[in-house]
């Protein structure tokens, strides 16, 4: 949070849109708790993160006495930290269909709360910069598999979309140059590999050490996103981290440009 930036404690919110969105979050997550499947491992992991430390609190928000004007929640915490504490929660809730009544309540209440959040920080901090400053730097290609995914939460297919596109191109490539049948390590090999061969994609001439050492590098680099790849394509992994899904998405972007180059 910027240091200058002031949160709005809700204990002094006084206008009934932001209490009535405040007190369907906080009955809408306690509903949903109760009655939970012990199934849902995912729900179950975000939703306890999300309440472990502040339970009272939402206890106290959900009976807020706001048909009289009245706020009677005399607690700590901010709008800015209620939103952000259930932020990951909301991704994994927002993507389910058709979503029950609850469900629905809290992220009706949830968009609401955190789009009025934008906007005041907007108004304190307005953006000079109107760029896309991530997405218009990043390859086509893996803007058209990768961007939609990403916003909508689904950070784990994100990466691996993109991961997949970079992989298929350059097998691709490797079985159109031979007799075919390539794939993963063998097809990153085949394309970068300069022992006993000659190198179907050179970055260089592969001719000094040094030069030897970069196309080394830029193959490990081609086989480490395969063996991701792998894992994310045959074990049900979370992503959670946003900023590490972007890193990843990142190195797809440079990997899809070096190939535009030297393919």
């Amino acid at each position: 949070m910027n240091a200058k930036y002031k949160e709005t404690k809700i204990s002094d919110i006084r206008e009934n849109t932001y209490l009535c969105a405040v007190k369907d979050i906080a009955i809408s997550t306690l509903s949903i708790k109760e009655y939970i499947s012990m199934d849902d491992d995912e729900w179950d992991d975000k939703l306890n993160k999300a309440l472990n430390s502040f339970r009272q609190d939402l206890e106290d928000l959900a009976s807020i006495k706001i048909e009289v004007h009245e706020n009677n929640y005399s607690g700590e915490l901010s709008l800015e930290r209620l939103i952000e504490r259930f932020e990951d929660f909301y991704y994994l809730i927002s993507c389910i269909s058709p979503l029950g009544e609850e469900e629905s309540r809290f992220v009706v209440a949830y968009e609401f709360l955190e789009k009025k959040i934008k906007e005041k920080m907007q108004r304190e901090f307005p953006i000079k910069d109107k760029r896309n400053y991530y997405w218009d730097d990043i390859h086509q290609i893996i803007k058209e598999v990768s961007k939609g995914r990403y916003e909508s939460g689904h950070h784990a297919d994100a990466v691996e979309a993109a991961f997949k596109e970079v992989i298929k191109r350059v097998k691709d490539y490797v079985n159109s140059k031979t007799n075919g049948g390539f794939d993963g390590d063998r097809a990153m090999n085949r394309a970068f590999g300069f022992e006993k061969q000659e190198p179907l994609i050179k970055l260089n001439n592969v001719k000094s050490d040094e030069e030897k050492d970069e196309q080394r590098g830029i193959m490990n680099l081609y086989k480490g996103i395969v063996g991701i790849r792998n894992r994310k394509a045959h074990e049900n992994v979370s992503l959670d981290n946003k900023c590490r899904a972007l890193e990843y998405l990142a190195l797809a972007s440079l990997l899809m440009g070096l190939l535009d180059e030297h393919e």
